[in-house]
């Protein structure tokens, strides 16, 4: 199934084919996939100046992702620009997500609960969550999850929280 990624988040450049690429080689599941440097220019060889981005969280109101799916990685989707960016990967594991705001105090670790399986995560384990979902810092990644919110962590290593 195409899983798109954005390159900008809040005008903000993303790094997420990097980072992803990043995660690839540190798992050595970058098997022999040719990478279009035409369509996006990348230097495959300074990725280790980016963070990894190891699973992606996602709505799933309608339980589409399981454990087993081909992930097809996308930039631009639904674009003449749309193109794929990595080698089609399996789902190794789903886990549940759900970020719940409580109040407005301008620091995220009084402001934010984050659960995972509905297991409440600590400011250790939520900065983990935060960079291995290729969020530079927990800041951005709350700036981007603001709200309530109930989703999905797609895995394509064998990491769970």
């Amino acid at each position: 199934m195409i899983l798109g990624f954005s390159t900008q988040i809040n005008s903000k450049p993303t790094y997420f084919v990097e980072k992803i690429n990043r995660g690839f080689l540190i798992n050595q599941i970058h098997k022999d996939f040719e990478f279009d440097c035409d369509k996006y220019p990348i230097d495959l060889f300074n990725l280790n100046k980016y963070e990894p981005k190891i699973h992606t969280i996602r709505e799933d109101k309608t339980e589409r992702w399981k454990a087993g799916m081909k992930i097809d990685f996308f930039i631009n989707v639904r674009t003449k620009d749309m193109f794929r960016f990595a080698p089609v990967l399996p789902v190794v594991s789903i886990q549940s997500f759900e970020v719940e705001k409580l109040c407005d105090t301008g620091e995220w670790y009084k402001d934010f609960i984050v659960l995972v399986d509905n297991v409440y995560q600590d400011v250790d384990e939520i900065k983990q969550i935060a960079q291995n979902d290729g969020f530079d810092t927990v800041e951005d990644f709350f700036e981007y999850f603001n709200k309530d919110f109930k989703g999905k962590i797609i895995h394509w290593t064998d990491k769970k929280y």
